[in-house]
């Protein structure tokens, strides 16, 4: 297949290339808050152990039921509050539907990927909408559509201004009630340059097949995704279910949630041959293509406090005391990196004796406390000063608003898994795998020890 362009996915990972395949997953729709959150949990733990980059999808309402009598979803505000917290509690990217214009804005303050189901495909207005939110746009192929039908798709997209498309198949209508993929479909998408997703559960869909409700045949849905993978995809679409046959919607299509490692372990194997990966094929953080780590010295590392050598909480003592809590691996990293001849030192916007004792027993290079003029960027410029060095041969981990200014200056910067997305969004930056507080110093000292000492 023809090699598409590579869609960044929050500065983490690519979706195209000669990349692992990424995995879209997730129950069809969103039934209840716990099993979301346990689908969510199992998925990412799993896919962490096979070295897979996972964007999670449900739906907060399947607005096209073969019955008005059959169950939608919670709806989009209790479905967006769900989504938020699988997004904030395990740091997951996430994806879900638009049915209609009006609610890409909305949805995009959640999601970092709009999907447009199949049956809405050519729907130029709630195309426009969705690509005007700057986000992802995931489009179906309509089951009544050729795959070179999708060339107009990605004109309509790409003339509202967005280039972040992914083409999806999902199955062509042949006959009642049946659905067939043609495999060379797949090579026609992925000739116009935009990463090629195969929908491997509905693809095994049988529309209204059971009357007032989708039939399908999961047992098909390994195989069709092995022959999907052999072509080289991009991305598997499934949907996945703790229980299946009492699902909301498209129970019969839907995997079991305690099958799903071994028909990824399978499916890695046939990636791995079709793409020429290693069989030890690991993800490591990536950076930026606006950044060119090889050409980097770094000679000064930094790093904020509060919500990076620390979580975000605030404790206090009954006598009113604050009080932090700091990770020892972060404190053996700045030890380490010291050791091969790089300055080290603490620039946070806060002020206290805690910090300054954290920053003697390291026994860092500088400490730069409270809020100095020209802010957390103007105290980093005087220490380069000080260093004869350059801000491009600087080093800073930060997450929130007041570093974003810093952040966007250094020659390389990075962020806790957990920091605000305003600070993931930065160009260049490399996001932690850990949050704050929980060894994402470390993990940043081992990628510039690695990289650039």
């Amino acid at each position: 297949m023809i090699e598409p362009c590579k869609i960044n996915v929050l500065n983490r990972f690519d979706i195209g290339g000669n990349n692992r395949f990424v995995l879209i997953a997730g129950p069809c729709a969103i039934e209840s808050e716990e099993m979301t959150m346990e689908v969510a949990k199992t998925l990412k733990e799993i896919c962490e152990e096979l070295h897979i980059d996972l964007i999670f999808k449900s739906s907060f309402d399947k607005a096209n039921r073969s019955s008005v009598q059959s169950p939608r979803g919670v709806g989009m505000q209790r479905g967006l509050q769900i989504l938020q917290r699988v997004k904030t509690e395990l740091n997951l990217p996430i994806v879900t539907d638009v049915h209609e214009t009006w609610q890409c804005e909305e949805v995009a303050r959640v999601a970092d990927m709009l999907q447009i189901p199949a049956f809405l495909s050519r729907q130029t207005d709630l195309l426009v909408a969705a690509a005007k939110t700057g986000k992802i746009v995931n489009v179906k192929k309509g089951q009544f559509m050729a795959p070179w039908d999708m060339k107009n798709v990605i004109d309509k997209l790409r003339d509202s201004g967005n280039e972040n498309i992914l083409l999806c198949e999902r199955g062509s209508s042949f006959g009642y009630n049946n659905l067939v993929v043609d495999m060379t479909g797949l090579v026609e998408m992925r000739s116009y340059g935009f990463p090629v997703v195969f929908d491997a559960t509905h693809a095994v869909q049988k529309p209204g097949g059971q009357g007032t409700s989708t039939g399908g045949n999961r047992e098909m849905v390994p195989y069709l995704m092995r022959a999907a993978l052999a072509i080289g995809v991009d991305a598997i679409f499934a949907e996945v279910h703790p229980d299946p046959e009492h699902a909301f919607s498209d129970g019969p299509n839907q995997l079991y949630l305690s099958d799903i490692r071994e028909i990824l372990q399978q499916a890695i194997l046939i990636d791995n041959i079709t793409k020429n990966l290693s069989a030890d094929y690991k993800h490591e953080a990536i950076i930026h293509e606006t950044k060119k780590p090889e050409d980097k010295t770094i000679k000064l590392f930094l790093t904020d406090v509060d919500g990076v050598l620390t979580d975000s909480g605030m404790y206090y003592s009954e006598l009113g005391d604050e009080l932090k809590k700091f990770n020892t691996h972060d404190g053996m990293g700045l030890r380490l990196i010291s050791q091969k001849g790089i300055k080290t030192g603490i620039v946070t916007s806060e002020d206290t004796k805690l910090v300054e004792r954290r920053s003697q027993k390291l026994k860092l290079d500088y400490l730069y406390q409270g809020k100095h003029e020209g802010g957390k960027l103007g105290s980093v410029k005087e220490i380069c000063e000080k260093e004869g060095i350059t801000l491009n041969e600087v080093a800073y981990i930060g997450d929130d608003v007041n570093c974003f200014e810093l952040l966007s200056s250094v020659g390389i910067a990075a962020c806790p898994a957990d920091a605000l997305d305003i600070i993931k969004n930065i160009p260049g930056i490399i996001q932690m795998k850990k949050k704050g507080g929980e060894g994402c110093v470390r993990e940043f000292v081992e990628i510039i020890m690695n990289k650039y000492c």
